[in-house]
């Protein structure tokens, strides 16, 4: 390990699969790490108090979190969302790896597939039907997702309504994975209301529309 390497401490943000596996990484490699399991949208400022302890030879390395605070120029910045999001571009993950000089293995690949485009990522890189579905559980668990949360998916899934080229989903779990995943290619469009959110997947179109509609 050289001594850049030596040098950083990560700060970790929103779980899910890849969150979980650069988590799993630093343990193996014992790379100290900030890890508070935050929530996807998850701000730097969370660790505030955490960076400001850091002495002038470490490095901080900041995970998947909006930056919202000042930061020294040493700072590295790792992200595949807005300005970084992209099929093109490396995803966190494959960040991390290149950081550390490491290879990602099978299991690793198939993660960084999901993170880059879900399930239609997962089949372009040849998984098996048994590895997407182990991939989608294993995120769903590290987003959070309960047994519970399971079967309550699949309950509201049989109460949805069904208009034409589009289904409503009412779920009363905030995660709307445990919809998506059960209900992908089956709908051209679908809407999932939760408790604090309303989510569209589908038409490229209709999406931009939307958007336009609400915006934000």
């Amino acid at each position: 390990m050289n001594k850049g390497i030596k040098n950083f401490v990560f700060f970790l943000g929103g779980y899910d699969a890849e969150m979980c596996e650069i988590r799993n990484i630093l343990e193996t490699r014992n790379i100290p790490f900030f890890d508070k399991q935050l929530a996807w949208g998850a701000k730097a400022s969370a660790y505030e108090k955490e960076i400001a302890r850091l002495d002038n030879i470490q490095i901080p390395v900041l995970i998947e979190l909006e930056i919202d605070l000042s930061l020294s120029p040493c700072t590295v910045i790792i992200d595949h969302h807005g300005k970084e999001a992209g099929r093109g571009k490396p995803t966190s993950l494959e960040q991390v790896a290149n950081l550390l000089s490491m290879e990602l293995n099978p299991w690793q690949k198939l993660i960084v597939a999901n993170d880059r485009a879900w399930i239609d990522g997962l089949i372009e890189v040849g998984a098996t039907q048994e590895e997407i579905d182990k991939i989608r559980r294993y995120d769903r668990l590290c987003q959070g997702v309960t047994e519970e949360e399971e079967k309550a998916a699949e309950e509201a899934i049989k109460r949805r309504e069904e208009y034409r080229d589009l289904v409503v989903v009412y779920f009363s779990y905030k995660h709307t994975s445990p919809i998506m995943d059960r209900l992908y290619k089956k709908y051209l469009n679908i809407i999932v209301f939760t408790p604090e959110s309303a989510n569209f997947s589908g038409d490229g179109k209709c999406i931009l529309k939307l958007a336009r509609e609400f915006p934000g």
